[in-house]
């Protein structure tokens, strides 16, 4: 099968797991003898863009007739059986949707955020979840200055989103949309999605084979030391009698965390690591903490915990409430919650329970999360959209309308 795959890489200062899920699927597919053509640009570019094309760019974001030429060029001398989209911001737009669409081609779009709804794509205000916009235009988001705290950068991504929804642009291009989680397809559902056209395919996690041996021997945190990760929670939680605290990763409060290291023996902060590392050191982990207080589309961190045996204790929000079997592979708190968080932590890092919920949540990874798998239910959804194609893109629902009539 030839595939065309499109995506706006984010910047190589800002980690993606966007970035790193495209570029396994690249890889998963290539191996196992697909044909892939990969059309990417980078944000990177922008800074080296003149001051007329950077001020023109929140436009190009709505609609680039130059992205449009560009992939409808490569389609024509390609000719891909399917085109995959991923990232279409800010450097491609929807425009690429009609080149596809012109060329009589089926399109598969992940959705990895919330961005064909929200201005800042997280569904996120002031360090909270908000749903103010879903379903709605999104004046709120402009009204809030969503987007990098402006109300001039928000307004073109808002109008964007409005022109689009109101025209469903989307919904017209796309033959099948995939998220990585029940919870994404339901907030999309919500914003007036049809339910039959989206399917949920979780990323898949690449695992050497290395589990953990034993019970481990720390608490881990490995993400970004913000506020809306509830990094702040886990601090405000953490007392030595939990054993030892390793965070690994950056953010606005990693000053806060080495100041109180200084003082706790308890606590190491070791900063941002190479991925490899980074799983090394949840590979020791007696159990992993993820106390988010925002909304996470899937949680990439909480399978590879599974990956490696590790049980995982997180917030019932978002994607996690459906990762963590409660109880099984590790255990849900509310978010904002420190008495819970620490509660929770002495719980699953009690050592015989660790050690139990690690074996469920490895057999968990093997069940659902390997990159086998992942493979298959990509060629599944290719193979389906292809067919949806011929059939003239119709929903489930419209074919049953139409046997009714």
């Amino acid at each position: 099968m030839r595939v065309a795959m499109l995506h706006n890489r984010y910047r190589t200062g800002q980690p993606s797991g966007e970035n790193t899920v495209v570029a396994q699927t690249v890889d998963s597919l290539g191996n196992s003898g697909h044909e892939i053509d990969l059309y990417a640009r980078n944000s990177d570019d922008i800074a080296g863009m003149s001051r007329k094309d950077r001020a023109l760019l929140p436009f190009r974001s709505v609609w680039s007739f130059s992205a449009e030429r560009d992939l409808t060029l490569l389609l024509q001398e390609r000719r891909p059986d399917v085109v995959h989209i991923h990232n279409t911001f800010p450097l491609f737009s929807a425009s690429v949707l009609r080149a596809a669409y012109r060329l009589d081609l089926p399109v598969v779009a992940t959705l990895h955020n919330f961005r064909l709804m929200c201005a800042n794509a997280v569904l996120q205000r002031d360090g909270r979840p908000c749903e103010s916009c879903v379903g709605k235009l999104p004046w709120a988001g402009v009204r809030h200055s969503c987007y990098r705290g402006s109300r001039v950068q928000t307004l073109p991504l808002a109008s964007s989103i409005g022109v689009h929804g109101k025209l469903r642009t989307w919904q017209k291009y796309v033959t099948r949309f995939v998220v990585p989680s029940e919870f994404v397809r339901a907030r999309y559902v919500a914003g007036g999605f049809d339910p039959d056209q989206i399917v949920v395919k979780p990323h898949a996690v690449p695992h050497s084979g290395a589990v953990r041996e034993g019970s481990g021997d720390a608490v881990v945190f490995l993400g970004r030391l913000e506020e809306d990760k509830g990094f702040a929670d886990l601090l405000r939680a953490w007392d030595s009698s939990l054993g030892r605290l390793v965070v690994v990763g950056d953010g606005s409060l990693r000053g806060e965390a080495e100041a109180r290291a200084a003082s706790d023996p308890s606590i190491q902060v070791m900063g941002q690591l190479p991925w490899a590392e980074g799983m090394e050191v949840l590979r020791s982990a007696r159990v992993a903490v993820v106390p988010a207080r925002s909304y996470e589309t899937f949680g990439l961190v909480v399978v590879e915990a599974f990956a490696h045996g590790v049980p995982v204790v997180a917030s019932r929000l978002g994607a996690l409430a459906e990762l963590v079997d409660d109880g099984e592979t590790g255990a849900l708190t509310e978010p904002g919650d420190p008495e819970g968080l620490r509660k929770a932590i002495g719980l699953v890092g009690d050592p015989v329970t660790s050690v139990a919920f690690g074996e469920r949540a490895r057999q968990v990874y093997l069940d659902r999360f390997t990159p086998e798998r992942d493979l298959e239910a990509t060629e599944r959804i290719y193979t389906d959209a292809i067919a949806r194609h011929a059939d003239g893109g119709r929903t489930r629902r419209e074919r049953r309308a139409d046997r009714d009539a």
